[in-house]
């Protein structure tokens, strides 16, 4: 037997036709302007608020409960007993034959209030499309001894890297490079582009026992996928599906890698990646597999989380170097969050910071944090850019200063700290939320130099005419030199750097796709490579070749 279903939008009939399932507001249509099947349609609808998208992924919840169950959700004698439920019940367990991911997305396309639902039509997709790939894919991967594959890029320039040499790590919206330098930092070589056509939103180095691991996340049609390589991009892992995944029961599915962070020196297997949607992923063998950290997932706040202009992302991963179960994480737009005891539980640390678009102007949580710094010398103060302000901690997140007097305009995206001076930050400000390009059209970095107090222009080499240009939270970072230099990439495809602090800049390269990731790595090629985890081992025998000139 077919049935057909609707999602409550259908017009006045008349009342004989009326049955249990298609029981409808007709006899409203005249004193309102509410109309359609009552079973169907939304608490805000009921109220007589504004119907939106988001009242139509209501009605496919009501759909899909309907779908697997054979019963309405919400249901009555009487219209009356109907639109009470709708307002007022939850829908009844649907039992341990309906996979948990399904029930997962059913549940929040039923949520009373629109902003707790699914904000766009292809976030429930993506949620089904995870319940239906868990369904059909073996969860026994015992028999699989085949380990990654790996994919030789022949076609990409590759760079000769040998030690002590200085490497940029640059990913951009159609692939990555890796750029090659020496100490001096005067000439350039470019390998790439890695990944073409591919974003990649982020990328690390691993030197922890020894080894030379690239790390990137790429992102296409086909999906997000983290890769590796060992010998600085002649070869990648081609992992045959994601190795990061939220479970079945979540009812989510990944969109992006937003960071990749590497734990502690003595704990070389040990990495995070903060994704989208906004989650964090923990690794203990190396990148091998992959945990949820349910203590964040779970959290009573994530429900209220609202998505950014970017999406709902977990984008900034900071380790405190002296308590390595101390972590803080940066979640657009969730706030800053902290974690004491290694990620079992988190705490909110926003008191202090504007939220611009929110009623109350402070809430507990709901910032936009755009990036969190932290330098290792000074672990108890932190820096932050937001949605709208500049701001200090002096105390471990738990208040936070206002410091963006100074600067032309306080948003902006990265926040960088000078490798050796923690009262030393560097900042790029764009002009509004509504126009993100360098204020006045002048690409000026800005630099304090006692923690905020006040703040100066560096300008000497940047263009100071006509440059609208945007530089993302991930688009700027420091090296370890001496002098330090400093590093940023544009979405208009320009890569500057400082080899002097920022008192005298240079245009790298340009004519590159939009800039969304920079790390920078000096090379220790002479370390002895450890045997810490399967994949560590397995190459352990390589000679040097990798780091030859």
């Amino acid at each position: 037997m077919i049935k057909v279903l609707d999602f409550g939008l259908a017009r006045h009939a008349d009342a004989a036709t009326f049955d249990g399932a298609t029981r409808s507001f007709g006899t409203m249509e005249q004193m309102s302007s509410v109309s359609g099947t009552l079973a169907y349609m939304a608490p805000e609808v009921l109220r007589g608020e504004a119907a939106d998208y988001r009242s139509d992924l209501w009605a496919l919840g009501v759909v899909l409960y309907e779908a697997v169950s054979g019963r309405l959700p919400f249901d009555g004698r009487t219209g009356f007993e109907i639109s009470s439920a709708i307002l007022r019940e939850v829908p009844k367990p649907l039992g341990s034959s309906v996979p948990p991911g399904l029930w997962a997305v059913i549940q929040k396309c039923l949520a009373k209030e629109p902003i707790q639902r699914y904000q766009r039509a292809g976030e429930a997709q993506a949620a089904l499309e995870a319940v239906q790939s868990a369904a059909i894919v073996s969860t026994d991967r015992a028999t699989d001894q085949s380990g990654p594959r790996q994919t030789v890029l022949l076609g990409a320039r590759h760079i000769h890297v040998k030690s002590g040499d200085f490497l940029l790590l640059v990913g951009t919206t159609k692939g990555a490079f890796l750029l090659r330098s020496n100490a001096q930092r005067a000439r350039w070589d470019v390998g790439g582009p890695y990944f073409h056509g591919h974003a990649v939103y982020a990328m690390a180095y691993d030197g922890r026992a020894g080894q030379h691991r690239i790390w990137a996340s790429t992102q296409s049609y086909w999906g997000t996928l983290l890769r590796s390589t060992d010998d600085f991009g002649r070869s990648w892992t081609n992992p045959q599906e994601a190795t990061i995944r939220f479970p079945a029961d979540t009812g989510l599915s990944l969109k992006n890698i937003w960071q990749i962070a590497t734990g502690p020196a003595d704990e070389p297997d040990l990495l995070y990646c903060g994704v989208e949607p906004a989650a964090l992923f923990e690794s203990r063998d190396g990148g091998d597999t992959w945990t949820l950290v349910r203590g964040l997932f779970e959290h009573p706040h994530r429900p209220r989380w609202m998505p950014g202009n970017g999406g709902l992302t977990l984008h900034t991963i900071v380790l405190d170097p002296t308590e390595p179960r101390r972590m803080y994480v940066g979640i657009s737009a969730g706030g800053v969050y902290r974690t004491e005891d290694g990620g079992r539980t988190w705490t909110a640390q926003n008191r202090g910071i504007r939220a611009m678009f929110m009623p109350g102007k402070y809430p507990e949580f709901g910032q936009c944090i755009h990036k969190i710094a932290m330098h290792p010398a000074r672990p108890e103060r932190l820096f932050l850019q937001n949605h709208w302000g500049l701001y200090r901690s002096d105390d471990r997140a738990e208040n936070w200063k206002d410091i963006g007097t100074g600067v032309p305009s306080d948003f902006g995206f990265p926040v960088v700290m000078h490798p050796t001076n923690p009262d030393c930050v560097y900042v790029v400000p764009v002009e509004s939320d509504q126009f993100r390009c360098a204020c006045d059209g002048r690409l000026r970095v800005y630099r304090t130099r006692n923690g905020g107090a006040s703040w100066e222009a560096l300008t000497r080499g940047l263009p100071q005419d006509g440059a609208y240009e945007t530089v993302l939270r991930d688009a700027m970072t420091a090296d370890a030199l001496k002098p330090a230099g400093i590093y940023f990439g544009t979405r208009n495809g320009q890569l500057f750097g400082s080899r002097d602090e920022g008192k005298t800049w240079r245009r790298i390269l340009d004519g590159l796709p939009a800039i969304v990731c920079i790390r920078t790595v000096v090379v220790d090629a002479d370390r002895p490579r450890a045997a810490s985890s399967p994949r560590a081992r397995s190459h352990a025998s390589r000679k040097s070749r990798r780091t030859r000139k």
